[in-house]
């Protein structure tokens, strides 16, 4: 093993979000490049997969199973920043999210040297934000996936990190047509369901899909569906591990987000195929939006939102304005595979001992 991507947070299939797709792609990319790279996260044991992988490595008598069903190796611990005992070191290791500073001791413990790949805040919001001092950190180099996300890390620490946004295969997005519906991914409070409901009720003649992301509580569930009860012009549909089927219907995606997004994949995907995106200011959705769309605040009033999104969808000539700006903005060179592979690539090697 060369090159590990370590997250102290769960992996395909037991966690669907940007991070683990991204984590996904690279590992593709790396070893399609011949470099041998495995990626190693939390066993959660909610679920069946957990389970039966947690009986399995008990009876080999080990604190780590193994996976390949993903194409590459996947090695899941129950605490993956904590022990290390079964598991062949590579020669660097890019820790991604999840207790990243007690994980990048542990590697610098077995001598192996590590990358912080910032996907998230953890450094700076939450139980786990970083107290340590910049020269304290046990990183040899960093990477943050925006320009917003190394600013607000250098604001902290006073390092600057290399940026490398998320990584896309446009094929696996891209599809034809205007599409027919409002789409919004991920009905949860933080991605702003409770806005996105607002907003489809005042426009009941505007067809929308919900599409399930995170798993959802009993309780959660139980709401959601009542507040789509009352409104007919909503379907909720199951996410897909093939999404242009979800964006081939799609329209206008809306992303009402109300936590400090550092990304926002759903806008790269959907704009890949000219999507335009209707999307709060917060965070780094500003970068991933770009032209390709319309930012409003969080807490622009939903009558505001509903405008906007009027006026995109029913106005033709703005319609067709924001489609081509979306596609040329999604063909920007930051976004290109090969050159984020070159860029991450050079930056392991520098580091590697």
């Amino acid at each position: 093993m060369t090159l590990l991507l370590a997250s102290g947070t769960p992996h395909l299939p037991q966690l669907f979000g940007g991070l683990e797709i991204n984590t996904h792609q690279i590992a593709l990319e790396l070893n399609g490049r011949g470099h041998r790279t495995a990626v190693l996260s939390k066993l959660s044991l909610r679920d069946f997969f957990g389970a039966r992988r947690f009986l399995a490595s008990r009876a080999r008598l080990s604190e780590i199973s193994v996976d390949r069903s993903l194409g590459y190796e996947v090695y899941r611990s129950l605490k993956p920043w904590k022990d290390l005992r079964g598991l062949v070191l590579p020669k660097v290791a890019v820790v991604q999210n999840g207790n990243m500073v007690q994980m990048g001791r542990t590697f610098r413990s077995r001598g192996t040297s590590s990358v912080a790949y910032l996907h998230g805040l953890e450094f700076d919001t939450g139980p786990r934000a970083w107290r340590e001092a910049s020269q304290d950190l046990p990183f040899s180099a960093y990477i943050a996936n925006s320009a917003y996300t190394a600013t607000r890390f250098k604001a902290k620490f006073g390092i600057e990190p290399s940026v490398i946004p998320p990584i896309f295969r446009p094929e696996l997005y891209r599809t034809l047509g205007d599409g027919q519906y409002v789409t919004f991914i991920n009905p949860i409070p933080v991605k702003g369901v409770e806005l996105a409901l607002a907003i489809a009720k005042l426009c009941s003649d505007i067809p929308f899909i919900f599409v399930r992301g995170w798993p959802l509580s009993a309780m959660a569930e139980t709401q959601l569906r009542k507040d789509l009860a009352e409104r007919p012009n909503v379907r909720l549909v199951d996410r897909s591990d093939d999404m242009r089927g979800i964006y081939s219907q799609t329209r206008v995606l809306l992303v009402p987000s109300q936590w400090e997004e550092t990304w926002g994949r759903v806008v790269s995907e959907a704009q890949f195929s000219g999507i335009p995106v209707l999307a709060s200011d917060s965070g780094g959705l500003p970068e991933s939006v770009g032209p390709g769309g319309v930012l409003l605040r969080r807490d622009d009033p939903a009558e505001l939102w509903a405008d906007h999104l009027r006026r995109i969808w029913g106005d033709t000539a703005v319609y067709r304005e924001m489609r081509e700006a979306t596609l040329i903005h999604a063909g920007r060179p930051e976004l290109d595979v090969a050159h984020q592979m070159d860029q991450l690539i050079a930056i392991t090697e520098k580091v590697t001992p």
